[in-house]
């Protein structure tokens, strides 16, 4: 069947259409990222360690959510921090990990990130239309990560290991805390995507 009028996909033709316009998408989305000295993965890269979490911030988390081998990582990273846009530390919780963390320069940069002209286009939707986008995505996204068996990366106050605050009895109760590590979250953190993220 063809598409009607309205831009409908006809009856069993629902799967190609989405796998095409996500396709189309992101190419074009690609295509966005090389400016600024920054190709595709490197805005990619520091994309996601501006949002993830303390424990999200290693070079094994971002070669996960990108999808990428580590040593092709490496060699992102180590682009950025050339470019002066990261910084590397060792962890306090294990001197073998390391941390990334934005630079002023990066966290100036990531204000101009090119994928923003995908939100403005988003938001000029009508809200309903925009909220099913969002459903049918993330289910979509589910889906393929589940025959993956990829972590779902999603924010640390949607995940079931999340403890909020007011929680638990005394000073604990004070603050949200991680349930794996028992640490304190800031509310800050809180919002931040994580590696460890489990929806139960």
């Amino acid at each position: 069947m063809v598409d009607d009028a309205a831009g409908r996909p006809g009856f069993g033709e629902a799967g190609p259409r989405v796998a095409e316009l996500i396709d189309r998408l992101g190419r074009l989305t690609r295509e966005l990222q090389y400016v600024d000295g920054l190709n595709p993965a490197q805005w990619e890269a520091l994309r996601f360690l501006s949002r993830a979490n303390r424990y999200s911030r290693t070079p094994g988390a971002v070669a996960q959510f990108l999808c990428a081998t580590k040593g092709t990582v490496s060699q992102t990273i180590t682009a950025l921090e050339n470019k002066g846009l990261l910084t590397r530390r060792p962890s306090d919780r294990d001197k073998r990990v390391c941390l990334i963390d934005l630079t002023p320069q990066g966290e100036s940069l990531i204000l101009r990130d090119p994928v923003k002209r995908i939100e403005q286009a988003v938001a000029t939707m009508d809200g309903d239309a925009s909220a099913a986008m969002v459903q049918g995505l993330s289910r979509l996204l589910a889906a393929v990560q589940d025959n993956k068996d990829a972590p779902l990366f999603g924010v640390c106050a949607a995940c079931c290991r999340h403890i909020p605050r007011g929680s638990g009895c005394g000073e604990a109760a004070d603050t949200a805390r991680c349930g794996i590590t028992g640490e304190p979250l800031s509310t800050d953190e809180t919002r931040r995507v994580c590696v460890n993220y489990s929806n139960g």
